[in-house]
Protein backbone atom coordinates (compact mmCIF):
# COMPACT_ATOMS: atom_id res chain seq x y z
CA UNK A 1 0.00 0.00 0.00
CA UNK A 2 1.08 3.64 -1.18
CA UNK A 3 -0.90 5.47 1.14
CA UNK A 4 -3.48 5.49 4.02
CA UNK A 5 -6.86 7.44 4.29
CA UNK A 6 -8.17 7.41 7.64
CA UNK A 7 -11.55 8.54 9.02
CA UNK A 8 -12.30 10.56 11.97
CA UNK A 9 -15.44 9.66 13.30
CA UNK A 10 -15.76 6.91 15.57
CA UNK A 11 -12.27 5.97 14.01
CA UNK A 12 -9.79 8.23 15.22
CA UNK A 13 -12.49 9.73 17.67
CA UNK A 14 -15.00 7.49 19.40
CA UNK A 15 -17.92 10.13 19.25
CA UNK A 16 -20.85 7.75 18.42
CA UNK A 17 -22.64 8.48 21.41
CA UNK A 18 -22.27 12.37 20.86
CA UNK A 19 -23.51 11.98 17.34
CA UNK A 20 -26.44 9.85 18.99
CA UNK A 21 -27.31 12.96 21.57
CA UNK A 22 -27.40 14.95 18.64
CA UNK A 23 -29.84 13.15 16.32
CA UNK A 24 -32.24 11.88 18.89
CA UNK A 25 -32.69 15.46 20.18
CA UNK A 26 -33.27 16.30 16.57
CA UNK A 27 -35.28 13.09 15.68
CA UNK A 28 -37.64 13.97 19.11
CA UNK A 29 -38.13 17.77 18.08
CA UNK A 30 -39.53 15.76 14.42
CA UNK A 31 -41.32 13.56 15.73
CA UNK A 32 -42.62 14.61 19.43
CA UNK A 33 -45.08 12.05 19.34
CA UNK A 34 -42.64 9.27 19.25
CA UNK A 35 -41.55 8.52 22.81
CA UNK A 36 -39.02 5.56 22.08
CA UNK A 37 -35.24 5.95 21.46
CA UNK A 38 -33.93 6.86 18.81
CA UNK A 39 -32.16 3.45 16.67
CA UNK A 40 -28.56 3.66 15.75
CA UNK A 41 -29.40 2.20 12.35
CA UNK A 42 -31.29 5.57 11.45
CA UNK A 43 -28.04 7.58 11.62
CA UNK A 44 -24.68 5.56 11.44
CA UNK A 45 -23.85 5.88 8.18
CA UNK A 46 -25.51 8.16 5.51
CA UNK A 47 -24.25 11.81 5.04
CA UNK A 48 -26.62 14.03 7.53
CA UNK A 49 -28.89 15.23 4.32
CA UNK A 50 -30.11 11.74 3.51
CA UNK A 51 -30.43 11.00 6.90
CA UNK A 52 -32.78 14.35 7.48
CA UNK A 53 -34.79 12.61 3.99
CA UNK A 54 -34.87 9.65 5.98
CA UNK A 55 -36.00 10.92 9.18
CA UNK A 56 -38.51 13.50 8.06
CA UNK A 57 -39.07 13.32 4.29
CA UNK A 58 -41.54 16.48 4.06
CA UNK A 59 -38.85 18.57 4.97
CA UNK A 60 -37.23 21.20 2.31
CA UNK A 61 -33.88 20.96 1.03
CA UNK A 62 -33.53 24.78 2.90
CA UNK A 63 -34.83 23.41 6.16
CA UNK A 64 -32.62 20.10 5.97
CA UNK A 65 -29.52 22.02 5.60
CA UNK A 66 -30.72 23.86 8.75
CA UNK A 67 -31.34 20.68 11.03
CA UNK A 68 -28.48 19.26 9.82
CA UNK A 69 -26.79 22.76 11.08
CA UNK A 70 -28.31 22.77 14.42
CA UNK A 71 -27.54 18.88 14.95
CA UNK A 72 -23.97 19.59 14.35
CA UNK A 73 -24.12 22.59 17.09
CA UNK A 74 -25.69 19.90 19.13
CA UNK A 75 -23.04 17.40 18.66
CA UNK A 76 -19.99 19.84 19.10
CA UNK A 77 -21.94 20.88 22.67
CA UNK A 78 -22.22 17.28 23.49
CA UNK A 79 -18.35 17.15 23.15
CA UNK A 80 -17.76 19.83 24.78
CA UNK A 81 -19.43 19.10 28.09
CA UNK A 82 -17.50 16.24 28.43
CA UNK A 83 -13.96 17.39 28.08
CA UNK A 84 -12.69 13.62 29.62
CA UNK A 85 -13.92 12.18 26.38
CA UNK A 86 -12.21 14.49 23.94
CA UNK A 87 -9.17 12.96 23.32
CA UNK A 88 -7.78 10.38 20.38
CA UNK A 89 -8.00 7.44 20.49
CA UNK A 90 -5.53 5.35 21.86
CA UNK A 91 -2.40 4.80 19.46
CA UNK A 92 -3.68 7.30 17.31
CA UNK A 93 -1.57 9.72 17.44
CA UNK A 94 1.87 7.34 17.49
CA UNK A 95 0.00 6.00 14.19
CA UNK A 96 0.08 9.15 12.27
CA UNK A 97 4.08 9.88 13.53
CA UNK A 98 4.71 6.18 12.19
CA UNK A 99 3.53 7.03 8.87
CA UNK A 100 4.98 10.46 8.69
CA UNK A 101 8.85 8.36 9.83
CA UNK A 102 7.89 5.71 7.55
CA UNK A 103 7.77 8.55 4.47
CA UNK A 104 4.21 7.09 3.50
CA UNK A 105 1.26 9.90 2.70
CA UNK A 106 -1.86 10.05 4.39
CA UNK A 107 -4.84 11.91 4.37
CA UNK A 108 -8.36 12.50 6.00
CA UNK A 109 -11.60 11.69 4.55
CA UNK A 110 -14.90 12.60 6.99
CA UNK A 111 -18.35 13.24 5.97
CA UNK A 112 -18.05 16.04 8.46
CA UNK A 113 -19.31 19.74 7.61
CA UNK A 114 -16.65 22.30 8.02
CA UNK A 115 -17.51 23.52 11.08
CA UNK A 116 -16.97 19.95 12.60
CA UNK A 117 -13.51 19.90 10.80
CA UNK A 118 -12.60 23.25 12.45
CA UNK A 119 -13.76 21.80 15.76
CA UNK A 120 -11.54 19.09 15.65
CA UNK A 121 -8.25 20.56 14.63
CA UNK A 122 -8.96 22.98 17.48
CA UNK A 123 -9.69 20.18 20.04
CA UNK A 124 -7.07 17.87 18.70
CA UNK A 125 -3.44 18.06 18.03
CA UNK A 126 -4.17 16.29 14.58
CA UNK A 127 -2.69 19.71 13.07
CA UNK A 128 1.05 18.54 13.61
CA UNK A 129 0.57 15.92 10.85
CA UNK A 130 -2.37 17.00 9.12
CA UNK A 131 -3.32 20.90 7.12
CA UNK A 132 -6.62 21.23 7.95
CA UNK A 133 -7.22 22.88 4.05
CA UNK A 134 -6.19 18.95 2.93
CA UNK A 135 -9.02 17.78 4.47
CA UNK A 136 -11.76 15.95 2.67
CA UNK A 137 -14.94 16.98 3.87
CA UNK A 138 -19.17 17.08 3.40
CA UNK A 139 -19.30 20.26 1.53
CA UNK A 140 -22.12 19.33 -0.46
CA UNK A 141 -20.45 17.84 -3.29
CA UNK A 142 -19.83 14.14 -2.66
CA UNK A 143 -22.57 11.83 -2.89
CA UNK A 144 -21.46 9.37 -0.60
CA UNK A 145 -17.96 8.60 1.71
CA UNK A 146 -16.97 6.79 -1.48
CA UNK A 147 -16.15 9.52 -3.35
CA UNK A 148 -14.68 11.33 -0.32
CA UNK A 149 -12.29 8.34 -0.74
CA UNK A 150 -11.64 8.38 -3.88
CA UNK A 151 -10.91 12.37 -3.88
CA UNK A 152 -8.36 12.05 -1.11
CA UNK A 153 -6.41 9.58 -2.84
CA UNK A 154 -6.68 11.87 -5.82
CA UNK A 155 -5.22 14.97 -3.70
CA UNK A 156 -2.62 12.26 -2.22
CA UNK A 157 -1.79 11.44 -6.21
CA UNK A 158 -1.99 7.67 -5.31
CA UNK A 159 -4.50 5.02 -7.14
CA UNK A 160 -7.51 4.33 -5.04
CA UNK A 161 -6.18 0.73 -5.43
CA UNK A 162 -2.53 1.48 -3.75
CA UNK A 163 -4.33 2.71 -0.25
CA UNK A 164 -4.82 1.53 2.55
CA UNK A 165 -8.70 2.57 4.04
CA UNK A 166 -9.37 2.75 7.93
CA UNK A 167 -13.40 3.47 8.41
CA UNK A 168 -15.64 2.42 11.39
CA UNK A 169 -18.96 1.94 9.44
CA UNK A 170 -20.85 -0.34 7.40
CA UNK A 171 -21.68 2.01 5.27
CA UNK A 172 -18.19 3.39 4.27
CA UNK A 173 -16.36 0.23 4.22
CA UNK A 174 -18.58 -1.17 1.61
CA UNK A 175 -18.05 1.83 -0.38
CA UNK A 176 -14.53 1.54 -0.30
CA UNK A 177 -14.87 -2.42 -1.27
CA UNK A 178 -16.51 -1.70 -4.32
CA UNK A 179 -14.49 0.86 -5.28
CA UNK A 180 -11.47 -1.17 -5.34
CA UNK A 181 -9.48 -0.32 -2.03
CA UNK A 182 -6.31 -1.69 -1.83
CA UNK A 183 -7.24 -3.03 2.15
CA UNK A 184 -9.53 -1.79 4.28
CA UNK A 185 -9.01 -1.82 8.08
CA UNK A 186 -12.39 -1.69 10.05
CA UNK A 187 -12.26 -0.13 13.84
CA UNK A 188 -14.90 -0.42 16.45
CA UNK A 189 -14.32 0.38 20.02
CA UNK A 190 -16.54 -2.54 21.34
CA UNK A 191 -17.74 -5.17 18.56
CA UNK A 192 -16.32 -8.28 17.27
CA UNK A 193 -15.91 -6.35 14.38
CA UNK A 194 -17.89 -9.65 12.31
CA UNK A 195 -19.93 -6.99 10.65
CA UNK A 196 -17.59 -5.04 9.21
CA UNK A 197 -15.05 -7.56 8.17
CA UNK A 198 -18.13 -9.15 6.29
CA UNK A 199 -18.68 -6.26 4.06
CA UNK A 200 -15.09 -6.47 3.30
CA UNK A 201 -12.61 -5.29 6.25
CA UNK A 202 -9.31 -7.34 5.86
CA UNK A 203 -8.54 -6.41 9.29
CA UNK A 204 -10.06 -5.12 12.47
CA UNK A 205 -9.10 -3.33 15.36
CA UNK A 206 -10.26 -2.13 18.76
CA UNK A 207 -7.96 0.89 18.85
CA UNK A 208 -4.53 2.04 16.91
CA UNK A 209 -2.12 0.27 19.31
CA UNK A 210 -3.52 -2.73 17.39
CA UNK A 211 -2.07 -1.14 14.17
CA UNK A 212 0.43 -3.93 12.01
CA UNK A 213 2.56 -2.13 9.76
CA UNK A 214 2.88 -4.65 7.58
CA UNK A 215 -0.70 -4.00 6.58
CA UNK A 216 1.33 -1.47 4.35
CA UNK A 217 2.94 -3.92 2.27
CA UNK A 218 1.83 -5.16 -1.43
Amino acid sequence: MHAVLLDFNGTMFFDTRFHMEAWSKIYHELHPEDKSPLASTKICGPCNDVILKNMAPWLTPAERQQYSEKKEALYREACRNDPASLHLVAGAEELLQGLQKRGIPFALASASIKANVDFYFDSFPIGHWLKQQDVVYDDGSYADKGEMHLEAARRLGVPFSECLVIEDSVTAIALAKRNGAGRIVGVGETADGSELLALGADHYIHDFTEFDYGWLEN
